[in-house]
C-alpha cells in the first residue's frame, strides 16, 4: 500500500500537469493551427525524392553520398532560418570514426595435403565473432562435424567420437530437416534461425577447443553464402566502427567464420566427400557423419584494414521568445545516414529509413516558422550520421553537446515515419516487423517524465491517432527501446519520445524506395511530431523528470 507522502507527491505532479496544460492551451491553439496547416505533402515530396535518390548513393556514413545528404540538409536548414549554436562555427558538427574492414583481396583459406598440394580459396568469408583490431591467422587439421549439434535429449550428437581440439571445424548451419528441407527433424530448437542456432551450438563446441569454426549454409537451404541466407548481414559483418580513441575487440573465443558453399565443397573434395550427399545421409537416419580429414591441413588468413572516416551532424536552433523558458530547448532528432550500396552496386535508398525522419524535421522546422510568434522555449533540430553503424552521431552529440545538456528539456526522435502496413507486410516471413495501420503510432519513451507522456497523449488524441506502447517494454527480446538515437539522450537523464510507424518488409532492403511512402501517414506523423513538440515548447512549467533512466 502506498503511504500518504506518495499520494501527495503524485497529486502534486498531476496538479502541475493540469495547470501547465490549462495555462498554455489557449495561447497555443491559434499558433498550432497555423503550424499544422503548413505541413503538406507537396513540401515533403521534393526533399524525399532527393534524399532517397541514387544521387546520394544510400547516404553511407563517411562516404560521398552521406556527405552530399548532409550538405543538402545544411542548406535547407539555413534557408529556413535555423541558427548556429555557436556563432561562426556553422551548422555542421564534424567528428571522426575509425573504420575497420576485411581486405578480401588478401584474405584467404588455404588447403594443404601431406603430398605438398596447395589450394588457395579467395571467396569472401565473414567473422561472426566480431571484427577486432588485429588480423586473424589460424592453422590446423580439418574436421567435418555435421551440424555441430550436441542434443542429448534427442540422442543426436555430431561431436561425439570426433576430436576437434586445435582443429579447424567445418559445420553446416541449421539442423536436420525433411527431404524437401521445409521442416526440422529435431524437436525443441529453432535450428533454422541463424542466431538461435549459433547461440545453441557454439557454447558446447567452444569448450572442446577448436582453432576456428567454419560455418556453411546447408545445401538444402539453396543458399551459397551469408548474403543468400540473411540479406545485408555479410556487409554488417565486414565492417566495424569506433571513435578513434576506442578500439573494438572481437569476442575472446576462436573465430567463427561464415564461408561460401564452394569453400566447404573444396575442403571436402580433398577427402572424396560431397556436402550435399553428407547432409542427405545425416538427415535420412539422423546419424552423424563427423570425421577428421586425414592428411589435410588448412590455414585461415583474415586481413583487417583500417581507415579514418570523416562525417558530421547537422544542428540548427530556432530561438524561443520567452525571456525565461527560451533558455530551454526541445530537441528534435533524426538520423540521415543509411546503408550505402551492396556488393552488386545496388543502392539502399532508405526512403523510410530514415529519409522520412530527416524530411520530417525540415517540415516541422517550417511549421514552427509558419507561426507569427516564436515558441516560448527554443527548438533544436539535429540530423545525425552514424546511426546505422552504431548510433555514433547522437552519441557524439550527447558527449560533446553544442548546447549544455541541462538546457535540453526533452528529445523527440523520428525514425521511419512514412509507411503503413501493406499486403506484402502481411505476407512477409521476416522477423520483428512492427509496422501498423494508418491510425496507429509506435511510441517509445515517455517513461522518464509523466508530463512528457501526457503531452504525447494529448497530441495523439487531437490528431485522432492511437499510441502503441508495446515496445516500451524493456524486457522484450528485440530491445526496441535501445535501438535508435533517443537512447543516447535518455542515458543522460533527458526525457525522450520516439515516434515511428514501424519496420516493414522493405526494411534494410533496396526496395525501401520513395514510391513506397504513404504520404497520408507521413503528413500525419509530421503533424504529430510538430504538435507534441509545440505543446512541450509552450508548457507552462518545468518538464519534470520523475523517473530518470539512471535510476532504473
Amino acid at each position: 500500500m502506498r503511504d500518504t507522502r506518495t499520494f501527495m507527491r503524485l497529486g502534486t505532479l498531476h496538479l502541475l500537469i493540469a495547470i501547465g496544460f490549462l495555462s498554455s492551451q489557449c495561447q497555443l491553439l491559434q499558433a498550432q493551427k497555423q503550424g499544422l496547416a503548413s505541413i503538406r505533402e507537396g513540401d515533403l515530396r521534393p526533399h524525399m525524392e532527393f534524399l532517397a535518390s541514387g544521387e546520394v548513393e544510400g547516404r553511407a556514413t563517411g562516404e560521398t553520398g552521406g556527405s552530399a545528404a548532409a550538405r543538402y540538409l545544411e542548406v535547407q536548414a539555413r534557408s529556413l532560418g535555423l541558427r548556429e549554436a555557436v556563432a561562426g562555427q556553422g551548422l555542421f558538427q564534424e567528428y571522426a570514426l575509425a573504420s575497420r574492414s576485411y581486405d578480401m583481396k588478401k584474405s584467404r583459406i588455404r588447403i594443404e595435403t601431406t603430398t605438398g598440394e596447395e589450394t588457395d580459396l579467395q571467396l569472401p568469408f565473414y567473422s561472426l565473432t566480431g571484427l577486432g583490431r588485429d588480423s586473424v591467422h589460424v592453422e590446423g587439421d580439418f574436421v567435418f562435424a555435421g551440424y555441430g549439434i550436441h542434443d542429448e535429449a534427442n540422442g543426436y550428437l555430431d561431436l561425439a567420437g570426433v576430436d576437434v581440439k586445435d582443429k579447424i571445424v567445418l559445420i553446416m548451419d541449421g539442423g536436420p530437416t525433411s527431404e524437401d528441407g521445409t521442416s526440422g527433424l529435431l524437436p525443441g530448437r529453432e535450428w533454422g534461425n541463424l542466431q538461435v542456432s549459433l547461440q545453441t551450438k557454439l557454447p558446447g563446441l567452444m569448450q572442446l577447443g577448436p582453432k576456428a569454426v567454419l560455418l556453411v549454409p546447408g545445401p538444402k537451404s539453396g543458399a551459397q553464402d551469408l548474403d543468400d541466407l540473411v540479406p545485408g548481414m555479410a556487409d554488417a559483418m565486414s565492417h566495424s566502427y569506433s571513435f578513434p580513441d576506442r578500439t573494438p575487440m572481437g569476442l575472446p573465443i576462436p573465430p567463427v567464420l561464415f564461408v561460401h558453399r564452394k569453400v566447404a565443397d573444396a575442403i571436402l573434395a580433398t577427402a572424396g566427400k560431397d556436402l550435399a550427399e553428407l547432409q542427405q545421409a545425416i538427415d535420412r537416419d539422423l546419424t552423424p557423419r563427423s570425421f577428421v580429414l586425414e592428411g589435410k591441413r588448412g590455414s585461415v588468413d583474415l586481413i583487417v584494414k583500417q581507415e579514418a572516416l570523416e562525417t558530421a551532424n547537422v544542428f540548427g536552433i530556432l530561438p524561443g521568445s520567452d525571456p525565461e523558458w527560451s533558455q530551454e530547448i526541445i530537441l528534435y532528432v533524426a538520423h540521415y545516414d543509411h546503408l550505402g550500396t551492396n556488393a552488386s552496386g545496388e543502392v539502399f535508398f532508405g526512403a523510410d529509413d530514415n529519409a522520412s525522419g530527416s524530411v520530417a524535421l525540415l517540415e516541422v522546422a517550417g511549421a514552427f516558422l509558419a507561426e507569427k510568434r516564436a515558441p516560448a522555449r527554443s527548438v533544436g533540430f539535429l540530423w545525425v550520421s552514424g546511426e546505422e553503424i552504431g548510433l555514433f552521431g547522437s552519441r557524439y552529440f550527447a558527449d560533446h553537446p553544442l548546447v549544455p545538456l541541462e538546457r535540453i528539456a526533452a528529445v523527440i526522435n523520428l525514425d521511419m515515419v512514412g509507411r503503413s502496413k501493406t499486403p506484402e507486410d502481411e505476407q512477409s516471413d521476416r522477423d520483428e516487423l512492427t509496422i501498423s495501420g494508418k491510425d496507429t503510432v509506435k511510441v517509445l519513451g515517455g517513461l522518464q517524465s509523466e508530463i512528457l507522456m501526457e503531452i504525447n497523449r494529448e497530441a495523439l488524441k487531437e490528431l485522432g491517432l492511437v499510441g502503441n506502447y508495446t515496445y516500451n517494454d524493456l524486457s522484450l527480446p528485440g530491445q526496441f527501446f535501445y535501438r535508435s538515437d533517443h537512447i543516447n539522450f535518455a542515458r543522460k537523464d533527458i526525457p525522450v519520445l520516439f515516434y515511428s510507424t514501424g519496420t516493414h518488409a522493405d526494411y534494410h532492403r533496396v526496395t525501401d524506395r520513395p514510391d513506397r511512402i504513404d504520404y497520408d501517414v507521413f503528413v500525419r506523423m509530421c503533424k504529430l511530431a510538430y504538435l507534441s513538440g509545440y505543446k512541450a515548447t509552450g508548457f507552462a512549467g518545468e518538464i519534470i523528470v520523475d523517473n530518470p533512466m539512471s535510476g532504473w
